[in-house]
């Protein structure tokens, strides 16, 4: 989905945290958007070789990506964030079952922000452009979308 950053293979990643809460009270407390954001992205920046710096980034993209998942979720099932740690990079997964119009969306992506409906995942993939995070949508086969963004631990990796 965004730039030329390669994903590291995904059979190397190992466990770091999960949490997995009833989609209905997510979207009911705006401000666990925040609180969320902030415990994955303090995670994610320890792994990283300056935490203090990186601390910024990765608070940021993590944000965008609960609250994109916020404005999606069908009020029903769960929400997962998964944290997952491999030799290269730390990858933030979350997982949902969207609303039937960003389901189409997820399925069928414009990703210009010239497309005739701006779609708020452009301001994603354009701050996860600029920190050089790949970041990834998927659907898989019970309609849930799974955003995955692969933070590297070491400038340049």
């Amino acid at each position: 989905m965004t730039g030329p950053y390669a994903s590291p293979n995904p059979e190397t990643f190992q466990d770091m945290a999960a949490l997995v809460l009833d989609v209905s009270l997510f979207t009911s407390e705006f401000r666990l958007c925040d609180t969320i954001s902030e415990y994955l992205a303090d995670i994610v920046a320890q792994s990283h070789e300056d935490p203090s710096r990186y601390a910024n980034f990765s608070s940021l993209l993590i944000n965008e990506i609960v609250e994109l998942a916020f404005r999606s979720a069908k009020p029903v099932g769960n929400i997962d964030f998964n944290l997952l740690r491999g030799d290269a990079c730390v990858r933030v997964r979350v997982g949902f079952i969207p609303d039937r119009k960003a389901l189409l969306h997820w399925q069928n992506p414009d990703r210009s922000a010239r497309g005739e409906e701006y779609h708020s995942d452009h301001d994603l993939l354009v701050l996860a452009d600029a920190i050089k995070v790949n970041v990834q949508a998927e659907t898989d086969a019970d309609d849930r979308v799974i955003l995955t963004a692969d933070f590297m631990l070491q400038e340049g990796a």
